[in-house]
């Protein structure tokens, strides 16, 4: 496949979607392109849009992923919203932008559940189905329990094998960006090892933390500093812009192989 220019591939995307996140509200997420860009190209999703015209994808994590979000990122992080969590909010965006093909989503994980609980989940899809792209949201439950990061490490390894040997790319996404969680936990270490394995091949690490950080700052997405009337609007807000930064992120990642 041609490797295209990055400002071409930026450009066409920016013209099927004007308003890269924009929600009913009429609020939009800025979507830095150095936050929406793999470090590494996504050669198997590449060759699924090339060669079947459609992606397989597994998402695999805890309460934001399933859309039943408990008290770990803190109150203000706890939700219940099944069916419209960012991994479903990013299916729509990528069927938006690319209407011809065909993109097929299953969500498995749950609330509170550690990478290590999520690992044999993992090992069966894999078995039972052919995945083009996993995500694979961990390291919130394991900051606030304070568990060890070196046997995290051997997780995510072991999963990057297995994922690897499915021939699909593995795509990390770590923590959300909390006050909360980063008054009451430590990140640091589990940042560290989601940084280490998305060296491996295959693996890319989609960073949530600095992505959602930005939208608090600039004052776009806070739900922690949200009125009640505001806060499903605000949640429904985060996971479109969560789902249209991984939909970038994904396009780009093909377009660059």
């Amino acid at each position: 496949m041609q490797r295209l220019p990055l400002a071409f591939i930026l450009l066409s995307l920016a013209a099927v979607s004007p308003a890269w996140a924009r929600a009913d509200n009429g609020a939009a997420c800025d979507m830095p392109t150095d936050l929406t860009t793999p470090s590494e190209p996504l050669a198997q999703v590449a060759t699924a849009l090339t060669t079947r015209g459609g992606l397989n994808i597994l998402a695999l994590g805890s309460g934001s992923t399933v859309g039943d979000s408990g008290a770990s990122g803190g109150p203000a992080l706890t939700y219940r919203a099944p069916g419209s969590s960012f991994p479903h909010r990013m299916v729509d965006a990528l069927q938006a932008m690319r209407p011809p093909l065909r993109f097929n989503l299953t969500v498995q994980g749950g609330r509170n559940m550690t990478a290590d609980a999520m690992l044999p989940i993992l090992r069966r899809e894999l078995a039972a189905h052919h995945y083009d792209l996993v995500l694979w949201q961990t390291g919130t439950v394991e900051a606030v329990h304070g568990l060890r990061p070196d046997a995290l490490r051997g997780v995510l390894a072991d999963g990057a094998e297995a994922t690897a040997n499915a021939h699909a790319d593995l795509v990390l996404i770590d923590p959300q960006f909390s006050r909360f969680l980063r008054a009451n936990a430590d990140l640091s270490p589990y940042e560290t090892v989601l940084q280490q394995i998305a060296g491996l091949p295959g693996v890319t690490l989609f960073p949530r933390f600095d992505l959602t950080q930005t939208w608090v700052n600039n004052g776009q997405v806070d739900l922690e500093r949200v009125s009640r009337d505001q806060r499903d609007k605000t949640i429904a807000l985060l996971n479109t812009c969560l789902g249209e930064a991984l939909a970038r992120y994904v396009l780009i990642g093909s377009e660059e192989h």
